[in-house]
């Protein structure tokens, strides 16, 4: 599915609305609470010079997904990518993590790679995290816990922009040291 990408300005509302109209399964809170999301927003966690959130919109106009990015003024920047159910398996996804690894390395020429975490249950992000260039560089045992208390492997992956710019990926050195 071809998809298009518009910056996320004032529509708390449609943010809200997206939010909570879905069920996040891959996520820490897989049903976000209205008013926790209210208030993120008036903390400029989704808008601000440290983070930016693009809609996803279908050919139709229709909000399929959407992508914040944060960590854009220091250190290397990481995303939360939420494509809705009736939506996933038709590559908005991938389309959408494309986009925004040419968005980064564009627009912030400083950055050197770009960073994602997942559970390692979610074969899905993690097979377009491959699609997209992105080396698999962590495996944190335990390490994501769920608002219901259920604990999970965390992937870490990442891009680099030389990689990006080579369309090449590299693989990490495991072996770099002999105990």
């Amino acid at each position: 599915m071809q998809v298009q990408f518009e910056e996320f300005t004032n529509e708390i509302d449609d943010l809200i609305n997206f939010l909570t109209s879905d069920t996040w399964e891959f996520h820490g809170t897989p049903n976000p609470n209205p008013d926790r999301i209210r208030v993120s927003y008036e903390n400029q966690y989704y808008s601000s010079d440290d983070a930016k959130t693009f809609w996803v919109v279908s050919d139709s106009d229709a909000k399929v997904g959407m992508i914040r990015v944060y960590d854009l003024e220091d250190g290397n920047p990481l995303f939360d990518i939420r494509v809705s159910s009736k939506y996933k398996g038709m590559g908005v996804g991938t389309n959408t993590v494309k986009w925004l690894v040419d968005y980064i390395f564009t627009n912030y020429p400083d950055k050197e790679r770009v960073e994602a975490t997942t559970r390692q249950d979610n074969y899905a992000m993690r097979c377009v995290f491959h699609k997209c260039g992105f080396v698999k560089e962590a495996h944190y045992r335990r390490g994501w816990e769920c608002s219901d208390g259920t604990i999970y492997d965390a992937i870490g992956y990442g891009i680099t922009k030389e990689d990006w710019q080579k369309g090449q990926t590299t693989p990490v050195n495991w072996n770099d040291f002999k105990f």
